[in-house]
């Protein structure tokens, strides 16, 4: 299920687990619930988080809503019945700008990358042919910025895994045209650009020949190197070969989850930051914590061990039995965790929000479970003694940083 990729490239589960961690999220945001909002003790510091989310700009660097509603056919210029992501719980979160993915599976070849690119950037470009008032495609942090004082929602696109390129180079130049702002390297297998965190075969001990080639166009077009997926030596080469900042647009601490190469470790994260980067961190609970990681993985292995299944009764009360005992998912205060680590690594000036959202299915905080949760972030954030300044950082400011220095240093 390409939905939920991530978590099923690295740990090698099935939709099973989507079913268990979905009813452990009911199982939470239902206790959550017991608190009336009128006791509740921060109720002025919740206020303050929603002022912050719904005046200032608050950019998502990955949701890969394109993909989701390819294969679930909804609206998302209305509040949708699937998925994390549309503009009803968008303007709720405060949302106003997001990196618009176009993923690439690895199992496809040039040609069919190619044909699944123009899919979704038609899909992304329908919305402000339909809906002029509502959204906009940008293409520069200054239409971002301009759109957000219209009132307008940006849809900025980007791809997810450069297979599609193959050998010519002259490709990326057609990517720039359309309006990508981002290329992740790969995805979960190498290609002939790199070597993948998710593939155990290491083709190429980092970049390839190509992929060197790929980094320079990539530089001289003013498309951001995204380094998310990739493998460690993939990261530290690309970091010493670009002569611009890079992103990881959606990657978590390796130091809350060790071994797991997914995330990166303070080494590569402070290298990011030298390189003037930033680390837009992971929403995925099995990125935020290693005991979830874990128990989910253990209760799978005892439904297999039962031969039961996930959706029968016997399996649904294995489940929640286990739940009683075992933790299965974490919530903001995990997520807010690897932002502040990254602050305290890298500094406040290096590190966003790249949520995965539509990409990760219901493995994520139970209290930020779409895009109408983004104040629940700034919330805790305010909890721990960080200003205004420092959130609209975190929020839009340090990706637009970014940003607007690829596009400068584009064709030196």
């Amino acid at each position: 299920m390409n939905n939920y990729r991530n978590t099923f490239n690295t740990f090698s589960v099935s939709h099973k687990v989507v079913v268990i961690c979905g009813l452990i999220n009911l199982i939470v945001m239902a206790s959550s619930c017991k608190n009336s909002p009128g006791k509740d003790p921060d109720i002025k510091l919740r206020q303050e988080a929603e002022r912050i989310c719904r005046t200032n700009l608050i950019i998502d660097s990955h949701i890969d809503w394109p993909e989701f509603i390819l294969t679930n056919p909804e609206d998302i210029s209305m509040q949708t019945s699937k998925g994390d992501f549309d503009l009803v719980r968008a303007k709720k979160g405060g949302l106003d700008a997001v990196l618009s993915v176009a993923y690439i599976s690895s199992d496809f070849d040039a040609g069919k990358g190619r044909h699944m690119v123009d899919t979704m950037l038609k899909i992304i470009r329908h919305y402000p042919e339909a809906y002029p008032d509502k959204f906009a495609v940008s293409t520069t942090p200054g239409e971002v910025r301009s759109n957000f004082g219209k009132g307008l929602f940006s849809l900025i696109p980007c791809l997810e895994n450069g297979s599609p390129a193959g050998e010519d180079l002259q490709y990326l130049k057609y990517l720039k045209d359309q309006g990508i702002a981002y290329i992740t390297l790969c995805h979960n297998k190498a290609n002939l650009i790199c070597d993948s965190n998710f593939d155990p075969e290491r083709k190429w001990n980092g970049l390839s020949p190509l992929g060197s080639e790929v980094i320079r166009e990539m530089n001289r077009l003013g498309i951001i190197v995204d380094i998310s997926h990739s493998s460690d030596s993939t990261v530290l080469q690309a970091l010493r070969l670009s002569k611009a900042p890079v992103i990881a647009s959606h990657s978590s601490c390796r130091h809350f989850v060790p071994g797991f190469e997914r995330n990166l470790p303070d080494d590569l994260i402070r290298a990011i930051a030298e390189k003037k980067g930033v680390i837009m961190v992971n929403f995925c609970t099995q990125f935020l914590d290693s005991v979830c990681s874990k128990n989910t993985e253990e209760i799978q292995n005892l439904l297999e061990s039962g031969s039961l299944r996930y959706d029968s009764k016997e399996g649904n009360d294995l489940i929640m039995e286990y739940a009683k005992t075992h933790r299965l998912v974490c919530d903001s205060r995990q997520l807010v965790d690897h932002i502040e680590h990254v602050i305290k690594v890298a500094g406040i000036d290096y590190v966003g929000l790249g949520s995965d959202f539509d990409g990760i299915g219901p493995l994520k905080p139970s209290d930020v479970a779409d895009v109408s949760g983004y104040p629940v972030i700034v919330f805790e954030l305010l909890k721990r003694g960080y200003s205004e300044d420092d959130i609209v950082k975190i929020l839009s400011g340090n990706f637009l940083r970014v940003w607007e220095e690829v596009q400068k240093a584009a064709g030196s």
